[in-house]
């Protein structure tokens, strides 16, 4: 089965496929196998398509009057070498070809039958043509019949692109995610008795980076997927801090306001080439990513309390750990908040900014970090706006289960105190 995936993976490769067209070329090459060869035919493709029944090539070529059944005993036995073969990567290039002139972005089963009548793939075109098909029947079947035109309509809808292949996860990640689950473990089984600050310090600190990293990769994987493919050349879809724009910005400043404030401030940042996004609703989505991915987090540091309250996890060894893990969640909490503040530069300025006149997005564009900057003086020098953002960012960690104890003894513990 994998050398038959591959098989399909190197004749498609850059082409996109829709299942029943994978599924098609898979049964070819199996049946190309029965003969000790890797190579299909596109008489083994043409057996495979009309072996398939409700596939849209067998509706449109029973709706034009021709009984795939009937045909398919024009084939001849099955596992005959047939003559002149066509290489199965020229038949998906043609079918390929036959997609793009109907304005589809996907090969389906019914450009594969429109390449089958190619004068290249001599035996399958001299019998479909024998049984009464021609490639501006099909065609005109595919755009107009009552049918298919529902089909022809989905096929020219831009499909997602796979995030597989440009997905990559830096060693400098793994480091830290591995580092940051030592000094967990080191904090639950309370390994290092009397370092319980220190390792505090690092699991939040590395946490915070995680998700930092998580965050950013969130923007650019769902911009890859809404059409900029340059975030995956400039590396941002490997989860790697350094790839987060200027280190000292995106990575160090933050940090350093987590350690002496307790503000999670936002931290890095990717360059997305907004115009090539598909729409003003993708543009929204990449800016809503971010904080989507703190609002996870926190959710998932919510569940964690909740099993853990419920399983009487929590022992006078382990608390230290469970203070940390609450830090983590408030910072979350923060996060997700303040990423939605609706001003420049911040991810909520960027969910409405699609939407807004072309004049204020320029004005909005001009301020630059004076929006971030703006934040870091009202959370720092401004006691009453930021004791109301503590107050709220509490109430919902609260409401998720988290108890201010933990985070009380967290914070305590990170800052030594």
């Amino acid at each position: 089965m994998a050398e038959t995936s591959a098989a399909v993976d190197r004749a498609s490769a850059d082409i996109p496929l829709t299942r029943s067209a994978r599924d098609i070329l898979e049964l070819a090459v199996e049946a190309a196998s029965h003969r000790n060869t890797t190579e299909a035919t596109p008489t083994d493709v043409l057996r495979s398509l009309l072996g398939i029944p409700g596939t849209l090539a067998t509706e449109a070529m029973r709706a034009l009057g021709v009984d795939p059944v009937a045909v398919a005993t024009k084939l001849g036995a099955d596992g005959e070498a047939p003559a002149l073969p066509l290489p199965l990567r020229q038949l998906v290039v043609n079918a390929n070809r036959e997609a793009q002139v109907l304005g589809h972005h996907q090969v389906d089963s019914i450009h594969l039958l429109l390449a089958l009548m190619y004068t290249d793939a001599r035996p399958t075109a001299a019998i479909l043509q024998s049984s009464g098909l021609t490639l501006y029947d099909v065609r005109r079947q595919l755009q107009t019949g009552a049918t298919t035109a529902s089909s022809d309509r989905s096929l020219r809808r831009r499909p997602l692109p796979r995030l597989g292949p440009v997905l990559g996860v830096s060693p400098i990640f793994i480091a830290l995610v591995v580092l940051t689950a030592a000094t967990a473990i080191g904090l639950f089984f309370d390994l290092l008795p009397g370092a319980d600050n220190f390792l505090t310090l690092a699991f939040v600190v590395g946490g915070w980076v995680i998700s930092v990293c998580v965050h950013e990769f969130g923007h650019a994987a769902v911009a890859y997927l809404g059409g900029d493919r340059d975030v995956a050349a400039s590396g941002y879809l490997t989860l790697n801090p350094l790839k987060y724009t200027n280190v000292l910005m995106s990575i160090v400043f933050p940090v350093f306001a987590l350690l002496l404030g307790g503000y999670a401030l936002p931290g890095g940042a990717v360059f997305v080439n907004w115009a090539a996004l598909r729409s003003k609703s993708w543009d929204s989505l990449v800016s809503l990513a971010g904080p989507a991915t703190n609002a996870l987090f926190a959710l998932v540091i919510a569940a964690v309390f909740w099993l853990a309250l419920h399983l009487q996890w929590i022992t006078i060894a382990n608390v230290n750990f469970f203070g940390a893990l609450a830090l983590l969640g408030f910072f979350e909490v923060f996060a997700t908040l303040l990423n939605l503040v609706p001003i420049p530069p911040l991810d909520g300025f960027g969910i409405m900014r699609p939407w807004l006149p072309w004049s204020v997005q320029a004005s909005a564009a001009r301020f630059g970090m004076a929006g971030y900057l703006l934040i870091f003086f009202l959370l720092f020098y401004v006691r009453p706006v930021a004791g109301a953002i503590i107050d709220l960012v509490s109430a919902i960690t609260t409401l998720l289960g988290i108890h201010p104890f933990f985070v009380t003894l967290g914070d305590q513990n990170m800052r030594f105190r």
